[in-house]
């Protein structure tokens, strides 16, 4: 049966890496339909995770701040995001 290979699979260069046996069995233990697909399920994965964690982070310092910074703060965004509107 032939292997289901992605498009853009043909326009990208592959590369090899060593991991361990440990490694190699555990990113097949996850299942996906190749080690390429799983890995890169992980690091979206990784990657949403770390982004929630920064923004958690942002809005824990936000909430930190004095009334008077974060009023400022919304009026500075207020002014961007008025600025964006008048783009079409």
């Amino acid at each position: 049966m032939p292997i289901a290979v992605p498009v853009y699979s043909r326009y990208m260069k592959a590369t090899t890496i060593k991991l361990t046996v440990e490694t190699r069995d555990r990113i097949r233990a996850l299942g996906g339909a190749t080690y390429e697909d799983t890995i890169v399920e992980a690091l979206d994965v990784l990657e949403a995770d770390r982004f929630w964690a920064q923004a958690d982070a942002a809005a824990a310092w936000r909430r930190s701040l004095p009334d008077h910074e974060r009023e400022r703060l919304a009026a500075r965004d207020a002014d961007v995001d008025a600025a964006f509107d008048c783009i079409e």
